[in-house]
Formats: C-alpha cells, structure tokens, sequence
C-alpha cells in the first residue's frame, strides 16, 4: 500500500499497519524534501506522492544520464551503457543501475501508517541486489 491508496481509505483506517516499500514520502533526505515541495507546489498541498510516482519520476532521470554516457540516443548504445549508471538526486537517495540485468540497486523500508496518511520509517536497509529472475520463476 502506498500513500495514494492511504489518501482514498484513510490513515485513521490504516494507523498501525506496515507496508514495505522502496519509498514513502515521509523519507528524511534532502532530495526527497525538494522533490515533495516542488510536487506539493505544482499539483496542491493535499496530494501525495507514492513508491510508483517517485519511480516514474526517477526513470527519465536514469534515461538522461544513460543517454549522456552513451553519448547516442540509439537504443542498443544505451542498453549498453546502462551497466553501472548512478543517480544520487533521486528522492528515495542513492541508486544504481546493475552491471548484467540492468534493474536498480535500491533500499527496501518498512514504515508503519500513522493516522495522518504518512509512513514512520522504522526499517532501512543497504542496498539490494535486484534479482529480478530467481530460479524457479523462469
């Protein structure tokens, strides 16, 4: 569950939860407090921001810095460029994209909804291997 969906049922519904999520708005960085106040300042004060809205903010900012080290817009030039490309600007902190499969090392965070519709951080961990294909799933 993300804080859209804690805006819809309530946080007064939700307080005591826990989800485990890459990112809630609540995170305490500098990036993620100059994202929420620029997000807050385009689209209004009450809305929120989830896991999936700061992934859809990162993706063209990890596009951008593959396009720059790939010096080409051409799809197989970036593709193979993409091993290692890192954005320390993201909202959720530092991440990178990993030299074989091309998924991003991230943090997983458990928070805990609280009734004001936000996340308490209580979990953060280093960051994960992304193994998107593990035996038994292919």
């Amino acid at each position: 569950m993300t804080e859209d969906e804690v805006l819809g049922i309530g946080g007064e519904n939700l307080a005591g939860f826990y989800s485990a999520m890459k990112y809630f708005q609540s995170l305490d960085n500098p990036n993620n407090t100059k994202f929420v106040e620029a997000f807050k300042k385009k689209y209004g004060e009450k809305s929120v921001i989830g896991d999936v809205t700061q992934a859809a903010y990162l993706g063209p900012w990890l596009w951008k810095l593959t396009v720059e080290k790939a010096g080409s817009f051409d799809i197989d030039k970036v593709a193979a460029a993409s091993s290692g490309v890192e954005f320390t600007g993201a909202p959720e902190g530092y991440v990178r994209v990993h030299d074989t499969n091309h998924h991003l090392w991230s943090k997983l965070r458990i928070g805990q909804w609280q009734t004001n519709g936000q996340a308490k951080v209580l979990y953060e961990s280093e960051l994960i291997e992304p193994n998107p294909f593990p035996k038994g799933y292919q």
